[in-house]
């Protein structure tokens, strides 16, 4: 069983970015320099339903950085105690999960695109769905 894991550890990453007026802006994100990992997923989410969330779940090994490339959408990333919600609003900027937070992702904007950087490919064995068996995992209380 695994100690109760710390919110601290859950960061906001400031992505190097290049903008000309005339020319627009350019962000760039690279494995192992921007982000704390090497990213062997991608994937994005969009047109979600108002309404919608999406998420809902924890990793038991897979790093994550979660990125708004358009429009807007809140991100919480809870542990056994305690959460943290960010307002991901701006292209240049990741947060950075690591394993074993609970994250969720909801009030999509109209035009919001989640991107969704991963440490490890698509496996279902790595999720922890439940949130009972989520507070086992990490040895926190049942509620």
């Amino acid at each position: 069983m695994k100690t109760a894991i710390h919110l601290e550890k859950v960061a906001a990453i400031d992505l190097a970015s290049f903008s000309e007026p005339a020319r627009g802006s350019l962000t760039v994100v690279e494995s192992q320099q921007h982000i704390p990992f090497s990213i062997a997923r991608i994937f994005y989410m969009y047109g979600v339903p108002y309404g919608c969330a999406r998420g809902g779940h924890a990793h038991r090994e897979t790093e994550q950085a979660f990125i708004a490339v358009s429009g807007g959408f809140s991100l919480e990333v809870s542990n056994a105690d305690q959460r943290k919600i960010f307002a991901m609003t701006e292209p240049r900027r990741a947060v950075y999960v690591p394993p074993l937070f609970w994250a969720r992702v909801y009030n999509f904007s109209r035009d919001a695109v989640c991107l969704v950087l991963t440490s490890a490919p698509y496996d279902p064995a790595d999720y922890i769905r439940d949130w009972n068996e989520y507070l086992s995992a990490v040895g926190g209380p049942r509620r």
